[in-house]
């Protein structure tokens, strides 16, 4: 079977859309990174976070924040 020209693009087109759709930044490269410090870096389980990340602690989430639990889904580790 020999490739037309039109097929040829097609195949073009399909890997410049693959290359774009995986560069498009994962919400964990657009979200806060967790703080390198020492009381941060100490925490191994997400319910950890919410020791200072509710409502009533030392540094709640904003309003706007999803109810969720698992916090190293969407922030990275600091270096």
């Amino acid at each position: 079977m020999k490739m037309r020209k039109i097929d040829g693009l097609f195949v073009l087109f399909a890997v410049a859309v693959v290359v774009g759709v995986s560069m498009l930044p994962t919400p964990k490269d657009r979200n806060p990174m967790i703080p390198a410090d020492a009381a941060h870096q100490a925490i191994k389980v997400e319910q950890a976070c919410l020791q200072c990340h509710v409502p009533t602690g030392s540094r709640p989430m904003p309003e706007r924040h999803p109810r969720r639990q698992d916090c190293f889904r969407c922030h990275a580790r600091g270096v």
